[in-house]
């Protein structure tokens, strides 16, 4: 477990993070949902551990988490395209990590949602027709007189994200042990 330190996400939140991310892995893989006692709880506690670490310097630390991880997603979550149980738990997230550790665990966990979309598609068969598709619809919009496509009306593939922002947890903690892979390929 000691790989999962860092300096920059001491071993509590560290070992708190990953039980938050399991747990509602778990749940949203079992149940399909993302338990507000879990995230509301998460939150709670990631304000206790940041002013017992850092003071109160921790406040701001714990809120601009909270903002970073919670206010983007919130957008999605308005326009249909996440779920609001993801939406808190990046907001957790937020207040244990901090801004910079959420911005990457955000980062990580759209390109493994991304990933686990395609290989969905591919195993419904619907893959190729999609793409082409989505490139129709944006070729249509870029290039003029060409003819638009809807998007309207076809299928929406839906994925459980939970299991995608876990691994991005972990991922980003085992980078920033590293010395911040992550962060390097994301910079």
């Amino acid at each position: 477990m000691n790989a999962l330190f860092s300096d920059e996400i001491g071993p509590l939140p560290a070992i708190t993070l990953i039980v938050l991310a399991l747990a509602c892995t778990f749940t949203d893989l079992w149940k399909g949902k993302i338990y507000n006692a879990v995230t509301y709880t998460a939150m709670i506690a990631g304000v206790v551990l940041q002013i017992a670490l850092h003071g109160a310097g921790g406040i701001p630390l714990a809120l601009g988490g909270f903002a970073v991880g919670f206010f983007p997603t919130f957008l999605l979550f308005a326009l249909g395209g996440m779920g609001g149980g993801d939406v808190k738990l990046l907001g957790a997230i937020g207040v244990l990590a901090g801004p910079v550790p959420t911005t990457q665990v955000m980062i990580v966990a759209f390109l493994f949602g991304g990933f686990f979309a395609l290989i969905k598609l591919a195993w419904q068969g619907q893959l190729f027709r999609t793409l082409g598709r989505t490139l129709r619809y944006f070729a249509g919009l870029m290039v003029p007189g060409l003819g638009r496509t809807t998007l309207e009306g076809h299928q929406r593939v839906e994925i459980r994200f939970g299991l995608a922002i876990c691994l991005a947890v972990i991922a980003v903690l085992l980078s920033l042990r590293a010395g911040g892979v992550v962060q390097a390929l994301l910079t």
